[in-house]
């Protein structure tokens, strides 16, 4: 199952209405030269944001900084700095061969580029952004308010410093119709559910009682692969460690509790992003979807609308995060100053943070205003029947470990559930088949890494 981003952002243009109600309140310097000609980023502490003049050229694979309101409310505070956003869409991978070729050519590149987090480490360790640690950035001095998962994904794998940063955090959860749970559990509200979910195992016996209550006709999950975030988020163990293939033992629990959730006949057989799946989302049949932060607004609130009341979230049984967008300032700008402020803004200014999490339902980046809104009623979500959300999310990115992720993982988790797809549907004919071809497609994507 892969976050496919595209479908996110192929609908914020509609989502724009819907996604306001999700919340309820919810010196000068003179720049100098480097070897290559660019020009080095300058400390402006004498400077104003209004003193800032020039264009930014931004690259990005959608529209979103331009559809969420991010440079709107930039220019506001930096009205004499002109942001150009090119979008290149990543069909076929196009965006990252872009920025790959553009870069390593070292000329007619972005200022500041945008990554996903499926390949987010590609780009932090090719030398692709600016060293944000060093001055005059000096980035690890803006990070104690972030969560520590998303600075992580930013960082050099080398040197471990900070390349990248995002203005978003992703936590991952899941979305239940209350009117399923209230008539076939007894109950729809969320403490209540959350204790009969609270290990995988408890959530698989979860979906046998509701198809034993309702005849079989209600689903636990619209498709079985919505459970493989949950197994990732819950290893122990990233994907590559010292330049082997590790799979962890919670990978191969997935494989039994996936097997389990289609021959028990507990899914409704749907793929995600398919008609069939976002669908589902306004059936009286499929019970809930495990789903990220954004999931909310730009999902279940585009394509369920009317279903506002009847959905409920709780805690998946392991932390997991699906998504996220990173930026930072190119190695190869020659605005590196004006790069750096805009990326600075959108993800240490907490006036913007808190105008952006009540305008447009986003889960911020930022410790104070996530306590802000999970302790007050700005954090209260209309499309929830009035449920904090923000404080279950909060809670949630707690325990997510950053460290685990890799620059491989892209590639291996599409792997992963290509064989478990024809495992799934018995075109693969046992476990070790399906290891066995597994292991041979980490192989032909990464030659060096040691696979036993």
């Amino acid at each position: 199952m892969k976050k496919n981003y595209l479908k996110k952002f192929a609908l914020l243009t509609l989502s724009t209405i819907m996604a306001t109600s999700m919340l309820a309140g919810c010196g000068s310097s003179t720049a100098t030269k480097t070897d290559s000609g660019s020009k080095a980023a300058t400390t402006g502490a004498d400077k104003s944001p209004a003193d800032y003049t020039g264009t930014i050229k931004i690259w990005s694979w959608n529209t979103e900084l331009k559809d969420l309101g991010i440079i709107a409310k930039f220019n506001k505070v930096y009205p004499n700095l002109k942001v150009q956003l090119v979008s290149i869409p990543n069909d076929n991978s196009a965006y990252v061969t872009k920025i790959s070729s553009t870069m390593s050519a070292g000329v007619g590149g972005p200022d500041v580029f945008l990554a996903e987090s499926a390949y987010v480490k590609k780009f932090t360790n090719l030398d692709f952004y600016e060293d944000l640690t060093k001055a005059p950035y000096n980035a690890e001095a803006l990070t104690s308010k972030m969560v520590p998962y998303t600075v992580e994904l930013g960082r050099n794998e080398g040197d471990k410093s900070i390349r990248a940063l995002t203005w978003q955090a992703t936590p991952g959860g899941f979305f239940y119709k209350r009117s399923i749970a209230k008539q076939y559990l007894g109950t729809d509200d969320p403490a209540a559910i959350q204790k009969m979910m609270t290990t995988t195992e408890d959530f698989i016996k979860l979906g046998e009682t509701l198809k034993t209550k309702s005849n079989g006709s209600v689903k636990l999950l619209a498709g079985y692969n919505e459970l493989v975030n949950v197994a990732i988020g819950s290893r122990t163990q990233g994907w590559v460690k010292d330049g082997k293939l590790v799979i962890d033992t919670k990978m191969m629990d997935y494989i039994d509790q996936a097997t389990k959730i289609r021959n028990e006949g507990l899914d409704a057989k749907f793929t995600q992003w398919t008609p069939a799946w976002t669908g589902s989302m306004s059936d009286k049949t499929t019970f809930g979807y495990m789903l990220p932060t954004w999931g909310l607004p730009f999902t279940l609130g585009i394509n369920a609308p009317k279903e506002t009341g009847n959905y409920a979230f709780v805690k998946a049984p392991t932390p997991y995060y699906w998504g996220g967008t990173w930026l930072g300032v190119s190695s190869k700008s020659t605005q590196k100053d004006n790069a750096w402020q805009f990326v600075k803004y959108i993800t240490t200014n907490k006036d913007f943070m808190e105008a952006q999490a009540k305008d447009k339902g986003d889960f911020m980046n930022n410790v104070d205003v996530q306590a802000k809104l999970s302790s007050t009623d700005a954090g209260n979500n209309s499309y929830l029947k009035g449920e904090n959300v923000y404080k279950v999310y909060t809670e949630l990115v707690k325990g997510i470990d950053g460290k685990l992720f890799t620059q491989y993982d892209d590639t291996i988790n599409n792997a992963w559930n290509k064989q478990i797809d024809l495992l799934i549907i018995g075109k693969t004919a046992s476990k070790e088949d399906f290891l066995k071809k597994f292991k041979a497609d980490v192989v032909n994507a990464y030659p060096d890494i040691k696979v036993d």
